[in-house]
């Protein structure tokens, strides 16, 4: 009798199924969109885990600036990545992580383990790819930016669908074409917030108030030397009336200006192992991170120079993309300050602001598939870099070929 209801009841189960019109609503497509849509508006209350992830981590800027946020009782983790297997990011990892601080490193080779690197990060430092090295040190950073686009627009589509809360900071250089295409990449995955995509121009305002504090004997832990515009060669504007600089004469204020626009192409030249100034970039890119860090989770905390989308463009020389100080909050950037200009820096900031605008313009038509045109009025005196004996032969291969 067992037996005879246990068939009957199998046979009604294969009955039921194959009859059935309903569709499983429990693990369907329709539910998971149902969960996206609830989020944007009741979202999950997150805990952030002060988790940063370091992207080109391999690199030689990489380096330096993972050695010195290893040291940053602030950040809980520390995620390396690097998709470049020359790198060997997974020993370098290695190598940072015996030092004994409270902050956990993780380390992540291939971009197989780039959506695990990213998952819940707090802050994203974008990083590595090609720098200028000898003995083609004048390259412009339009042939630069062409070798580093698909490394910095990769990054970007995967931070908008792993982590679109996180703060993005992007060193790769040229940070003014790499920072104009992060934006955009954003805007088109609908993620984009303005609070939260900085270029970071730290190494620049670092080497103008180093030069201006050894000049009067200042200690440079005390004061902060802006620079505004942009973060290339010819869009650097280094304020250093903000300063107190009315006592020197014009023409010194003029060299230090020139020192800190040609800083990357002296390094260069100079350093006879084919490197660029990575130890002080690396400094100062950490320093930059540490303090996004302090702004979320301790209290607002003001950076020397980050290139910004601004809040208000009339208050910013007109300007809707420009590098000025900032402080950051729990939220991303809360306020912006934009210093004033004597005579000279505004008539250089008004020279720089069409070769801003044209690596501006040369980010965004990457992006979103725009043709490319150069500015009209991109005149800009003073950026070319006469060849020297290391950099002729190179112009001379790049002009016949």
């Amino acid at each position: 009798m067992f037996r005879q209801m246990t068939l009957l009841l199998r046979s009604n189960n294969v009955s039921s199924q194959t009859i059935a019109k309903y569709q499983n609503y429990v693990m369907s497509e329709a539910l998971a969109h149902l969960e996206r849509e609830c989020e944007k508006y009741c979202p999950v209350p997150r805990f952030p885990p002060k988790k940063v992830t370091v992207v080109g981590a391999g690199s030689d800027v990489g380096c330096v600036a993972s050695l010195f946020l290893k040291q940053e009782k602030l950040i809980k983790t520390l995620a390396l990545y690097d998709d470049d297997p020359n790198n060997k990011v997974l020993g370098m990892a290695t190598d940072v992580a015996h030092i004994d601080t409270s902050t956990e490193v993780e380390a992540y080779q291939g971009r197989a383990y780039l959506k695990t690197a990213l998952w819940d990060a707090d802050v994203v430092l974008i990083c590595g790819g090609h720098y200028v090295m000898p003995p083609c040190c004048n390259i412009e950073d339009r042939d630069l930016f062409f070798e580093n686009l698909q490394h910095v627009r990769t990054v970007t589509i995967a931070c908008a669908e792993f982590c679109p809360h996180a703060i993005i900071a992007i060193q790769t250089p040229p940070v003014d074409c790499n920072f104009a295409l992060c934006i955009h990449t954003l805007q088109l995955a609908r993620v984009y917030d303005k609070r939260k995509v900085l270029g970071v121009n730290a190494i620049n305002s670092m080497r103008a108030n180093q030069l201006f504090c050894s000049i009067t004997g200042s200690d440079p832990s005390t004061r902060s030397t802006p620079v505004i515009c942009g973060t290339g060669r010819c869009t650097r504007v280094p304020v250093f009336s903000a300063g107190n600089a009315s006592n020197f004469p014009q023409t010194q204020v003029d060299c230090l200006t020139r020192l800190v626009r040609e800083a990357d192409d002296i390094i260069c030249k100079v350093k006879s192992n084919s490197e660029q100034g990575h130890l002080s970039i690396g400094f100062a890119t950490a320093r930059f991170v540490v303090n996004i860090m302090k702004g979320l989770f301790e209290k607002p905390t003001f950076i020397d120079s980050a290139l910004v989308e601004q809040a208000h463009p009339e208050k910013c020389y007109n300007m809707t993309i420009c590098a000025t100080p900032v402080t950051v909050g729990k939220n991303g950037i809360q306020d912006y300050a934009v210093p004033n200009l004597n005579e000279a820096e505004t008539r250089l900031l008004e020279d720089s602001k069409c070769d801003l605008e044209d690596m501006l313009n040369l980010g965004r038509c990457h992006a979103v598939g725009d043709e490319y045109f150069v500015h009209p009025a991109k005149i800009c005196p003073g950026c070319y870099c006469t060849p020297c004996r290391v950099c002729e032969p190179c112009m001379r291969k790049k002009t016949q070929t």
